[in-house]
């Protein structure tokens, strides 16, 4: 089983650039994969000034499309120019996962597939209901890249 917890979070806001995923599953993790290589790339999240160097992966649903984001968090007053989007998260319980891997988009997918795939089917006392959930990166060193997934919970 991942290693994961059940929080209470305060509020907080992650400022994002984002792109539009399409087709099916495997198409939607090439393309997020790609739209990181373009961020990292072009150093596009050093031009979003956060509370702290955190790089966060937020997914959201809106009106059926699925929107991915690169962003860093930022506080809960701040404003979007029109090539971002500012993505709330309220407070309340979290599904906290962590993970390590060898690179980033390795502990993005690893944090995912484990809050997905293993630990919210096996939850009995809480349910993920949609909204914003978020990856981050909170170190690198020697042993490869650590990061933690939120996922806003609600009491069955």
């Amino acid at each position: 089983m991942a290693n994961y917890t059940i929080e209470t979070k305060p509020a907080f806001s992650v400022l994002g650039l984002g792109t539009i995923l399409t087709g099916e599953y495997m198409e939607m993790g090439q393309q997020k994969s790609a739209f990181w290589d373009k961020i990292n790339s072009d150093k596009l999240l050093d031009k979003l000034n956060g509370l702290n160097d955190n790089q966060y992966a937020v997914n959201e649903a809106i009106n059926g499309e699925f929107h991915y984001y690169a962003g860093r968090e930022v506080a809960n007053n701040s404003e979007a120019s029109t090539d971002q989007r500012l993505i709330e998260f309220p407070a309340g319980k979290y599904l906290v996962v962590k993970a390590s891997a060898d690179n980033q988009m390795d502990v993005y997918n690893a944090l995912e597939g484990s809050a997905f795939a293993e630990v919210l089917p096996s939850l009995s006392d809480y349910a993920y209901v949609g909204g914003p959930n978020t990856s981050f990166i909170t170190s690198k060193d020697d042993a490869g890249v650590h990061g933690e997934m939120l996922v806003p919970l609600v009491e069955k």
